[in-house]
């Protein structure tokens, strides 16, 4: 729900993140059921934000569904592609001493596609849910929505908003494609929420909106339109002024100001969201001071990692390949001096046993893609008796035969002990509706000398005891912004869900290292 908060002339913030059901992906497996989704707000004036959003799911239908005009005991499996985006206006209207009234609208295309069991590409073998015809249905529609919310900042820490608006989205689907079939419709809408700041970096967060119609906001596996609350609560985490992490339990599942009230395609289910926010010209964390042996080890681990990221403006580049044929990649650019934005990807290769997890997650050629970041917490350097960071990442692996999507969770903590020894304790979890493995890190970086380090790494994976692996690496520190890693394994891979499956094989690989 809009709130009456709105950006200072001449700034602006992104916002990245996803939606994704608790109990897996249902129809599509795995995590397979995600709404992923982008905003950019910008203050253009003293009054007026403009902000431009897109969001996208692709993926079955979580519950089966009757098929509209077809046999009762036919079910349809079929894709649901949703597809959001376009832009948004926010102005105040009027104002007191702790109280702001605003105006906001948006303007939108929603495009819907329904049958062909493929997403987005096209496949043609299964029926859609708006009529009898055998191919899908595909429409671009205009929606839109109008908001008045008034926030109240009841106490320093304390701000009430409640917001009367109205979602106008399409009431049917299909026309001129064999027969309009029911869709949501217009809604007024209600909503009230509240943010609560608990302390200097976090606050908690809840909201309530309710659908009045005469529209409907959520369907069933009978294809039965209703309307339904939507409720969220969440915790947004302030790391510093210029980034944000934000987390919550929603029954929403839209992502654009007149999609939001919308819940998942086919069931009304609880699931769980994330979401980054960076603001580019706030002020950040201060900067510390860091020697060759500090910088060295924002480099991180090879299958355990490290608590440390480099400094704001730093762009690291890493490329590895091993005797077994994975190839990976990595491009990590600190957005600030606590975080740091990572893309990572590439192809596992003879991972021996194949298990569910490796099928799915690491089949054979399968390119794999990751986005996520890494923050810190508490900084060893800063004077805290050890450094901590927080990592989360999303992406999925773009096999054809799999395509399933996982979120990888590992909260670092490094220790310095002196100048040649630290140490790193590393709790992970893959979480992917198939299982969700998960085990701890432990790995050592030794420096001998100026220029190499002797960096042992072992997982155990508590969840399947016979996945634990173990890693050794050389390090060779050729300059200050270049080194190389040789390294023997048996983890499936460095890239993430790798790191919690052992290989029958041992790989012998190498890693080029850049920093600029």
């Amino acid at each position: 729900m809009p709130t009456a908060s709105q950006l200072p002339e001449e700034s602006w913030q992104i916002s990245v993140g996803q939606l994704a059901p608790f109990g897996g992906g249902g129809q599509a497996r795995g995590t397979g059921n995600q709404t992923y989704f982008g905003r950019l707000d910008a203050g253009v004036s003293d009054v007026w934000q403009f902000s431009v959003f897109y969001s996208v799911a692709d993926d079955p239908l979580y519950a089966p569904v009757r098929a509209k005009g077809h046999p009762p005991n036919r079910l349809s499996t079929s894709s649901n592609y949703w597809e959001a985006f376009g832009g948004a206006l926010q102005r105040p209207l009027a104002a007191g001493r702790n109280w702001t009234l605003s105006l906001a609208g948006s303007l939108e295309q929603f495009h819907v596609i329904s049958g062909g069991g493929c997403g987005s590409s096209g496949c043609q073998d299964n029926p859609n849910i708006f009529n009898s015809a055998a191919g899908p249905v595909s429409t671009r529609n205009l929606a839109g929505s109008l908001a008045l919310p008034i926030s109240w900042q009841a106490t320093r820490n304390l701000q009430v908003t409640f917001t009367p608006g109205a979602s106008f989205l399409p009431p049917t689907q299909g026309d001129g494609q064999g027969g309009a079939g029911t869709f949501f419709g217009t809604n007024l809408t209600v909503a009230a929420g509240v943010s609560w700041r608990f302390a200097p970096q976090l606050s908690l967060f809840g909201s309530g909106l309710l659908p009045l119609g005469p529209g409907t906001n959520s369907f069933d596996g009978e294809l039965n339109f209703r309307r339904v609350p939507i409720l969220t609560a969440g915790l947004n985490w302030a790391i510093n002024p210029r980034f944000g992490l934000e987390g919550a339990l929603t029954n929403g599942w839209g992502a654009t100001p007149a999609t939001a009230l919308l819940t998942l395609p086919s069931q009304n289910k609880l699931g769980f969201m994330g979401r980054f926010v960076y603001s580019p010209e706030a002020s950040d964390s201060p900067g510390v001071t860091m020697g060759d042996r500090q910088r060295s080890l924002t480099l991180g681990g090879l299958t355990v990692n490290t608590a440390q990221v480099p400094p704001d403006g730093t762009l690291q580049l890493w490329a590895n390949a091993d005797s077994l044929g994975n190839l990976f990649g990595f491009f990590g650019y600190s957005l600030s001096n606590a975080v740091q934005f990572q893309y990572s990807g590439g192809v596992f290769n003879t991972i021996e046993p194949a298990t569910t997890l490796s099928s799915l997650y690491a089949s054979d050629g399968g390119y794999n893609e990751r986005f996520g970041a890494k923050a810190i917490v508490l900084n060893q350097l800063r004077g805290a008796p050890f450094s901590t960071a927080g990592r989360l990442s999303v992406g999925r692996n773009r096999d054809p035969d799999s395509l399933q999507g996982y979120a990888f969770f590992e909260l670092i903590n490094t220790w310095e002990a002196n100048r040649w020894l630290a140490l790193n304790l590393s709790p992970k979890v893959g979480w992917s509706g198939i299982s969700s493995p998960w085990g701890v890190g432990l790995s050592a970086n030794l420096q001998l000398g100026k220029w190499f380090q002797l960096i042992p790494e072992l997982n155990l994976v508590a969840s399947q005891v016979s996945a634990s692996n173990g890693t050794l690496a050389l390090r060779w520190l050729a300059s200050r912004t270049s080194a190389v890693d040789l390294y023997v394994s048996n983890a499936a891979g460095l890239l993430d869900m790798g790191q919690l499956m052992g290989n029958g094989q041992v790989r012998v690989g190498g890693r080029l290292l850049l920093t600029f």
